[in-house]
Parts: C-alpha cells; structure tokens; sequence
C-alpha cells in the first residue's frame, strides 16, 4: 500500500527551488514525467533518490520500472494534481517529482585524482563563466551532451545546475555530463597546453578558423560577456558573424552561441 503524501513533505519540496534549502536539506528535485523517466531510469544510479511523489495513476504505470532500479513502495508517496501543484516550480501540476540526495560536490581534484599523471585529457571542455539564467545553463548542459562533451566547468558566479529550471531544461542531460564549479583562471593557468578559445567581437571568423582539435571553450555572461580575468587569457579570440553585417540582431543567446561554436569545432 502507497502511503499518501505529508503535507512536510510537500513543504520541503516546494522549498528547494531556493539554492539555500537545497543546501540546507541537501536535496534537490527533478520534475515532470520525462525529465524523471530520462534522468533516473536511463542513469539510474547517477542520483541517490530519496522519495518520489507522484499520481496514483503514473505510480500505476511505471510500478515495474521503479522496482527495476531499487525504489520499493516506502520511497514512493502518493499526491493528487493540488499537492503536486503546491509541490512543483513549473506553471502546471507535473505527474510525478522525484527528489534526490545532492551528491558530493564534484571539484577538479577528484577529477584529476582519477588519472596516474594527474592532468586533463587533451579534449575539449566548456568553461562557462558567469552564466545567470538556469534555462541558458540546462540548455548549455543538453547541448554539451549532444555533442560530446562530458565535462562542465563553471565558475562559483554561475547558476546552480541543481536549481529545477535547469533540471527542466537539461532534459535528462544532467545526468550525463559532470558539472564542476572551479577557479576558472587558476585552471587554465595550470593547463599551459590548451588553448583557450573565446568569443569576443573582435575575435577571428569561427567558420574560417584553424580548430585546435582540444581546448577550452569559454562561453561568458549574458550581459557582459567574458570577466576580464578569462578575457585575457584567451589564446584564440573567435567570432560568429552574422549574415548581413548592417542588419543584425545585437547578439546572441549564450546557449545558441555555444550550440554553434560546438558544432563548428566538433565538426
């Protein structure tokens, strides 16, 4: 028998769309029927999941799949479409919300610990610096996993990539690619062997462009682009010219920016 949900539970979920309560209670929430089905089913053992909340009639039909990767009925709860309004930070009632244990936080000595010479492979890497908004971050994460990168580094100014918006606009990427809050100036400054590519208005046509074949893509802020610490330690200045010179949008979106710089360098 699926017990029903507490109105505490239904509190705490609500809560951790705020940095701080995730931090507080060390969980964090994923929401809706596909983000759920793509982050725990396909990667199952990514995230340590503490309860799901869901209708009596998405428990129903995903019964065999929760039992498939481990979650038996004391860490399911039943909610009705209010509860689960309450619960969530979208717009309408989602079938179901899982939440999850905050895993330890990934930093780039563990990362480099699980190599014998202790440096990065020579691949490319994203090194966000600065990003705000967590749809440009999920979109920036889902794009990543497109085209194979696995590693995320990100400055401690960027948005957290447990904050639900991210979660929802990642769909499902987030359990594949490894975001790592850092130094962004101390890692590039102790990588002397990767060039650091940057887009800056002044930078060289990206369609026209030498590709390192490995390096470190440094996407900036929405408003004011590159910090200047990451400004001058661009090595590889790049831009995306737009089509007509004299008629043009003021910029691009960061996360459409980063879908064609990877597109063009992965190529």
């Amino acid at each position: 028998m699926i017990e029903k949900i507490s109105k505490s539970k239904i509190s705490v979920i609500a809560s951790l769309g705020q940095k701080k309560m995730r931090q507080r209670h060390r969980l964090f929430s994923i929401e809706g029927d596909k983000s759920v089905r793509d982050i725990l089913f396909d990667y199952p053992n990514r995230f340590e999941v503490e309860y799901i909340a869901a209708s009596a009639e998405w428990l129903d039909k995903n019964f065999h799949s929760l039992r498939e990767i481990g979650l038996q009925s004391d860490k399911t709860y039943c909610a009705d479409s209010s509860e689960l309004k309450k619960a969530s930070s979208l717009s309408t009632a989602p079938d179901v919300i899982a939440v999850c244990r905050l895993p330890e936080e990934d930093n780039l000595e563990k990362l480099l610990s699980e190599r014998q010479d202790h440096t990065l492979p020579l691949r490319y890497y994203l090194l966000l610096d600065g990003i705000q908004d967590p749809g440009n971050l999920g979109t920036i994460i889902r794009t990543a996993h497109w085209f194979g990168i696995d590693t995320i580094f990100a400055s401690r100014q960027t948005a957290d990539c447990y904050n639900p918006k991210v979660i929802q606009s990642s769909m499902g990427s987030m359990a594949a690619v490894n975001v790592i809050y850092t130094d962004l100036p101390k890692l590039v400054d102790t990588n002397p062997l990767f060039p650091v590519l940057g887009l800056l208005l002044e930078g060289e046509n990206i369609y026209k462009s030498v590709k390192p074949g490995f390096g470190f893509i440094v996407m900036g802020n929405e408003g004011s682009g590159l910090s200047e610490e990451m400004r001058l330690r661009v090595t590889l200045p790049l831009t995306i010219p737009p089509a007509d010179p004299t008629n043009h949008a003021e910029s691009l979106n960061v996360a459409v920016a980063t879908g064609i710089t990877l597109a063009l360098l992965k190529k």
